[in-house]
């Protein structure tokens, strides 16, 4: 590989064709610009496994990235020195990163390093040294489905020499580090030179990559065993080694928990116990202040199939130090609370089995504490689901919300936060203890303003004028207003519909349409407002303001359709759109999408949701049916109508379609355009509504 310099800036179809990359859903293309054969994902899992035909995949080293430090100039191009102090007429220097290819000698230092792994296996495997145990089932198999099955399997031959002669080195210490500190003191310093090594696990493994801006991203940068096509690698041994910066970054933790310490009163006395949340024997009832918890995340992580990667080598330095911790062959599984579809099966059990665990440490909190006492929960989820379970938990455990704050808990560089809905906010929810009074139950819908409903609606448009000066995302918007209005509904707790028990998902869906409402009338300055739209407008640019063209739950929809007083029906191909209801159509494939294809009168969806299964999602623009879209009944059918006439002639046939359809409401529909655009998910798609506003205006 040779390297090369490019100069005069990068053309729009290179660097187009190398943002797009060669993978794409586990499916790989040919990098050659005449070839651009593509590679199923099965056959490149069979080559990670070495059994296919073809051959067995290999890693490549193709760049070697380094620093280097060169002189500073002045503007002038002399050059800099120190005026003055201890370096006085010195040059000084700059950090400056730069890449080069491999050389033969890159390449016979990894043939050399996998030579001694093989030399000294047997040595490693004597001492139990190697994590050989095999990658457990779980929902996350990408490393065994790509050739990893075992733990070790998950780092280059020179990665695992550097990380096993670590750990050879540790166990030779142990008994010199015991006798020289004590047993106590010995086994706290064994203790953080082990998480000392697990630093360097998890950021050099082949599940690292590279950052441009920050360098070499961590294992678990998107909390999951996704596979990655590039890994970056950093030296083992050295001043500037993974090894040196793991352990300066392990005692500079320390030194800033020592701190803490050294600053508290001397009356201060801390206990750690090391137990389940739902049994906490050794603490007496009514005796704590303050909890603070932050719930494991619904099945968003599974946090102990994650901590397998560390636990296979923490058990190797650590089991004769702590007796009973590392007993087990991995992780317990079994009674993590989490929702867990591999333990618990499908549907809705793991929902279920969540809100039962979550209901038993809840509840064991609900014992312990004073009752002017305060728990305190950090979540951070957008999945309604999660917010329901952990509510139903709560509030059958005795507790009542009282106040919701969102913190900024994510880096907006986080992975699993980029380019999707997540939130980047943590919502803080502060419960106190539930007076049972024998109240009546609350109701959803009073007379005079004073029902569930609308104290919801009235605490979630406070919430938003106060969260203007945080600046949130949308999505962070509407996972803050979640906490106002469950804080509402746990106050009025029990409430009822009628006969019908309200769930914490109908406040929640409240909270929402309020949300996405307000954010369409602030995108729009005013202009756009929900209710002046025809009935199956308003309902569609609703729920695309609260879940894009992502799927939603029917009951979840239903919910929100209620609160705008319209309904969602079935309708067939054809139908009329007029009074409170949005039509759905049911998805169709396979022969029946083909027998379709056929018939241009029912082709495409007339109705602007579509139904599969219990779900239902916006149709796209390109999936409705084109005689609905040349005589269109509403705002949203005008819409879609204009994307796709700007995909076949650009802006003089989209503005030639919106002069014909929208008379003298074209304002409204690039309103509309505009929430679509801001809105979107897709960055194709968001590209697409700016030129066409910028055409448009």
């Amino acid at each position: 590989l040779e390297p090369y310099r490019v100069t005069g800036g990068v053309s729009q179809a290179l660097s187009d064709e190398l943002d797009a990359g060669t993978v794409t859903d586990g499916e790989a293309a040919c990098p050659h610009s005449n070839c651009k054969q593509v590679i199923k994902s099965d056959e490149i899992k069979s080559q990670g496994r070495g059994d296919s035909k073809i051959g067995a995949m290999e890693d490549r080293l193709f760049c070697i990235v380094a620093v280097r430090h060169q002189p500073k100039r002045k503007k002038t191009g002399e050059l800099d020195r120190y005026a003055s102090g201890e370096r006085e007429g010195e040059v000084k220097t700059k950090k400056v990163r730069f890449f080069r290819a491999p050389t033969q000698r890159d390449f016979d230092a990894l043939e050399l390093a996998e030579k001694r792994l093989n030399e000294r296996w047997d040595d490693f495997e004597r001492l139990d040294l190697i994590p050989t145990e095999l990658f457990p089932e779980g929902n996350d198999m990408r490393p065994a489905m790509y050739g990893m099955p075992r733990w070790c399997d998950l780092f280059t031959p020179r990665q695992l020499l550097g990380h096993l002669t670590l750990m050879e080195g540790l166990q030779k210490l142990k008994p010199q580090i015991i006798d020289a500190l004590g047993k106590d003191r010995g086994r706290a310093v064994i203790t953080y030179l082990q998480l000392a090594i697990d630093k360097g696990l998890d950021y050099n493994s082949r599940q690292t990559f590279w950052d441009f801006e920050r360098g070499i991203r961590h294992t678990f940068s998107r909390h999951d065993f996704g596979f990655r096509w590039c890994f970056g690698e950093m030296v083992s041994a050295g001043p500037a080694s993974v090894s040196a910066w793991s352990l300066e970054q392990v005692r500079d933790s320390y030194k800033a928990l020592a701190e803490l310490l050294e600053n508290a009163p001397e009356s201060t006395r801390l206990s750690i116990l090391q137990g389940s949340g739902a049994s906490m024997e050794q603490i007496q009832s009514d005796s704590v202040d303050l909890i603070v918890n932050d719930p494991p995340y619904y099945q968003k992580v599974m946090y102990a199939e994650l901590a397998d990667y560390f636990y296979v080598w923490m058990k190797r330095t650590l089991r004769d130090l702590y007796p009973g911790i590392f007993e087990g062959y991995l992780t317990d599984k079994q009674s993590e609370a989490v929702a867990n579809p591999c333990r618990d099966g499908s549907g809705d059990a793991p929902k279920h089995q969540y809100e039962t665990l979550m209901r038993e440490i809840y509840s064991e909190c609900h014992r312990v504490t004073k009752p002017d006492g305060r728990m305190v929960l950090m979540f951070s989820h957008k999945d309604q689901d999660a917010w329901e379970t952990l509510t139903q938990a709560l509030i059958q455990s005795g507790w009542t919300i009282t106040a919701t704050y969102p913190i900024e808990s994510e880096a907006n560089y986080s992975l699993h936060i980029q380019n999707n809905a997540s939130a980047s906010s943590s919502i803080f929810i502060i419960c106190q203890k539930r007076e049972e009074d024998g109240r009546e139950p609350g109701l959803w819908r009073a007379f005079g303003g004073q029902g569930v409903q609308q104290r919801i609606v009235e605490a979630v448009r406070e919430g938003l004028s106060e969260f203007e000066a945080l600046k949130l995302r949308p999505v962070d918007m509407m996972v803050a207003s979640y906490g106002r209005a469950l804080r509402v509904l746990s106050e009025r707790w029990p409430v009822m519909d009628g006969d019908e028990p309200v769930s914490p998902l109908r406040a929640l869906n409240e909270a929402s349409r309020v949300v996405a409402q307000n954010h369409i009338q602030k995108l729009t300055e005013g202009r756009l407002r929900v209710e002046e739209l025809n009935s199956e407008a308003a309902m569609a640019v609703t729920l695309y303001g609260i879940c894009g063209l992502s799927a939603i739950r029917f009951d979840e929809a239903l919910n929100i359709s209620r609160s705008l007083g319209i309904g969602i029906e079935s309708q067939p191909a054809g139908y009329t759109a007029d009074g409170r209801s949005i039509g759905y159509a049911t998805e169709v494939s396979g022969r029946r999408a083909s027998r379709n294809r056929r018939d241009q009168d029912i082709v495409g969806y007339h109705a602007p949701l579509v139904r599969k299964n219990a779900n239902l999602r916006l149709a796209r623009p390109e999936e409705r049916n084109a005689k609905r879209l040349a005589n269109p009944q509403h705002e949203w059918d005008i819409l879609h109508g204009m994307i796709l006439k700007y995909r076949e002639g650009d802006i003089p046939v989209a503005k030639a379609y919106l002069n014909e359809h929208a008379d003298d409401e074209q304002d409204k529909i690039v309103d509309l355009l505009r929430v679509w655009t801001n809105e979107a998910d897709d960055e194709d798609q968001r590209n697409e509504g700016e030129m066409m506003l910028f055409g448009l205006a």
